[in-house]
């Protein structure tokens, strides 16, 4: 009797264990969003921009507050912008458009 008993305690144990490991990844992933993987189309995932869409008050210069929406522009804006403005002029911004392809 005291096996049977035994027997269906380990079992109980069992089903709680396994069913605990099949959720927690799940349940980890949405109690951590930095753990998550980001959603298509952000901007992990660099996406060639137009001069024009940089340029978003249309003053004919990317500003480093317009160029912060691609973090590899942003990084790269000191050495391209070749008379120390603070803005990217077009010919500047092809300079970055051409090593970008890569």
């Amino acid at each position: 009797m005291k096996l049977h008993r035994t027997a269906r305690w380990t079992g109980s144990i069992c089903v709680l264990l396994a069913t605990a490991a099949a959720v927690a990844p799940a349940w980890a992933q949405s109690a951590n969003p930095a753990t998550s993987l980001p959603p298509a189309g952000d901007t992990a995932t660099p996406v060639p921009r137009s001069f024009e869409e940089l340029d978003a008050n249309g003053d004919g210069a990317i500003s480093k507050d317009e160029a912060a929406v691609d973090p590899a522009l942003t990084q790269a804006f000191g050495t391209l912008d070749q008379d120390a403005d603070g803005r990217l002029s077009e010919s500047e911004y092809s300079a970055y458009q051409g090593g970008s392809d890569g």
